[in-house]
């Protein structure tokens, strides 16, 4: 094997290793609109049976705005959204735990 397939095979087992973890990807908050709400916004929902809760702040095409939800449940992404479009997201949780979602505001 060349240095570059041992490095791939490496950081393929790496990678694994680090998504198959039980709780990694289950635990990960969503970021998404709510249509049946007037105006343009973002929540933070936690995924069912997520006992966290998480602040996070999402920058998109159409604004910016920080919030938090309570344990398990989804609260507003506070901040100023002109119209829907795609979000980038840094939450957070309460047990320590980072993660860096997408979603839409809508």
């Amino acid at each position: 094997m060349d240095t570059f397939a041992v490095r791939s095979a490496v950081a393929a087992t790496a990678a694994l290793a680090i998504f198959s973890t039980p709780g990694v990807a289950a635990a990960a908050p969503n970021l998404h609109g709510d249509p049946k709400t007037p105006g343009t916004q973002v929540q933070v929902e936690s995924e069912p049976g997520d006992s966290n809760s998480y602040t996070c702040g999402a920058v998109g095409v159409a604004g910016a705005g920080v919030g938090s939800n309570s344990s398990g449940g989804a609260g507003q992404v506070n901040g100023a959204y002109f119209g829907p479009g795609p979000v980038q997201g840094g939450c957070v949780g309460s047990d320590g735990s980072v993660y860096f979602p997408t979603g839409n505001a809508e």
